[in-house]
């Protein structure tokens, strides 16, 4: 049986509307866009088309010059180019310290002990003779101190790193010169910081030297002796207590001293009088270091700085021992790294002459 041609056309029609339809709506959303339906779309970078209308211009998002139509160029400069200032530089900050302050020591009269009574306070006080700092690399007592040297007295010395009593270890805190010539100074940045400020005692056998301490400029063998002419001994205390014949007051005195020196234990001192003589006490009275600068000032320190105190405390007088670290002197005291011991006159000078 043959089809009909309507039925035959039919499914042509259809679809030529189809895409006619298709076409139309593709125009309006051409036209939408501002182009035409017979020219090709053309991206917004194309510069060039190949009919007679083009797609709308999109507006870059960096903004540009109106009348600039190239790249965007710098005109040379017509002259040298000046350049920035240079900065000045930092200001160095120093700290203004007070200049050495020298006594004159007199090392001709005799060591002499003195027991004193000072309210509740009981210190034991040696003046006199030539003061001989000795530090070993072993930890001894003061009385070993005192035999070894054939000394007539003696106190224990300054403070020490490891407070550990079972330990030996010798090493200082801050610089230290002996008599023979070993010089030891402070190797650790953070404790170079702590130590600022705290009394470097000094002196030579005419002059008595104590100032404070600057690890910048006297940190050295050559910077420490630079400060006194003929230095012999030299070491650095915990803390000032006398100055100018004045005890410091607590506030004062805490700037620079130890965080535990107000801490109630027995203590000593060492320092040196108006008239020139050495000066060393140690109380057999637990007190705090304002207390002990009362102390001191009253027993007649024109300068006294604070020694190592509580279990190191120990005073040896020939071969007795008068104070202890402990509440009782049968009780020794910690063997220290270092010592001060006192020299009679004569027998000084014999010392001192001899090969």
């Amino acid at each position: 049986m043959q089809s009909s041609p309507s039925r035959l056309l039919a499914p042509a029609l259809g679809l030529a509307l189809t895409l006619g339809a298709g076409l139309g709506v593709f125009g309006l959303y051409v036209r939408s866009l501002g182009g035409s339906p017979l020219a090709p779309v053309h991206s917004p970078s194309t510069t060039a088309t190949t009919g007679p209308a083009t797609a709308a211009p999109v507006a870059s998002p960096v903004a540009s010059s109106p009348a600039s139509t190239g790249p965007i160029t710098e005109a040379p400069p017509s002259g040298p180019v000046a350049l920035p200032a240079p900065r000045p530089p930092r200001p160095v900050v120093t700290v203004p310290l007070p200049p050495p302050e020298t006594f004159a020591l007199n090392e001709g009269v005799a060591v002499r002990l003195t027991q004193r009574q000072m309210g509740r306070v009981q210190v034991m006080v040696l003046t006199g003779g030539q003061p001989v700092s000795r530090h070993v690399l072993w930890r001894s007592s003061v009385g070993e101190f005192v035999k070894a040297a054939g000394a007539a007295a003696g106190v224990n010395g300054t403070f020490f790193k490891d407070a550990a009593i079972a330990s030996n270890d010798s090493n200082m805190l801050g610089p230290l010169l002996t008599p023979d010539g070993r010089f030891l100074s402070e190797s650790d940045p953070t404790q170079l910081k702590k130590i600022v400020g705290r009394p470097l005692v000094a002196w030579s056998h005419t002059r008595f030297l104590v100032t404070d301490f600057d690890p910048r400029t006297m940190n050295r063998k050559a910077q420490v002796k630079a400060l006194l002419p003929g230095m012999t001994d030299a070491f650095l205390a915990g803390g000032w207590l006398v100055h100018g014949g004045h005890a410091l007051s607590p506030a004062a005195m805490m700037v620079h001293a130890p965080s535990d020196a107000q801490q109630v234990r027995p203590r000593v001192f060492f320092g040196v009088t108006k008239a020139g003589l050495v000066i060393a006490g140690a109380t057999t009275t637990p007190v705090s270091s304002a207390r002990l600068a009362k102390v001191a000032e009253a027993a007649g320190a024109q300068e006294a700085v604070l020694m190592d105190s509580g279990y190191s405390t120990s005073l040896i007088y020939g071969s007795r021992v008068l104070a202890v670290g402990h509440k009782s002197r049968k009780v020794a005291s910690r063997p220290v790294p270092h010592a001060i011991v006192f020299m009679n006159p004569v027998l000084a000078a014999v010392k001192s002459s001899a090969p």
